[in-house]
Parts: C-alpha cells; sequence; structure tokens
C-alpha cells in the first residue's frame, strides 16, 4: 500500500522590501522611490510653494554633506 504525501502548508510569504543602497551607502526603499515618482509625473512638485519646500530640503542636505 502506498501512502499518499500531502505538500507541507506553507504560510504565504511577503517578499522583501526593495531597497536601493545610494553611493554614500545609506538606504533608500523602492516604495518611496516609486511613490515619488508618481507625484513628479502628476505635477505635485509644479506648485511655488512645494518648490520652495523642496529647495530649502536639497540645499539642508547639500549643506549637511
Amino acid at each position: 500500500m502506498s501512502t499518499i504525501r500531502r505538500p507541507k502548508s506553507r504560510k504565504p510569504r511577503r517578499a522583501p522590501a526593495l531597497r536601493v543602497v545610494t553611493a554614500d551607502h545609506s538606504v533608500v526603499r523602492l516604495s518611496r522611490v516609486r511613490s515619488a515618482q508618481k507625484r513628479i509625473e502628476s505635477g505635485y512638485y509644479d506648485r511655488d510653494d512645494v518648490r520652495d519646500r523642496l529647495v530649502h530640503a536639497v540645499l539642508g542636505e547639500i549643506l549637511r554633506g
């Protein structure tokens, strides 16, 4: 008599978060990159108030670096 083997039930695994490693070895989640790309495509950054905040943030990063 042969036995029938059932496949082991496995819990579904979450895919690991995709990450981008930059030149200075900092890590950026790919999901954040994608959401920023969507904001760019939708024209979110084409507003004066957003541009001002973006310029200040980028300059702050450059001065810290």
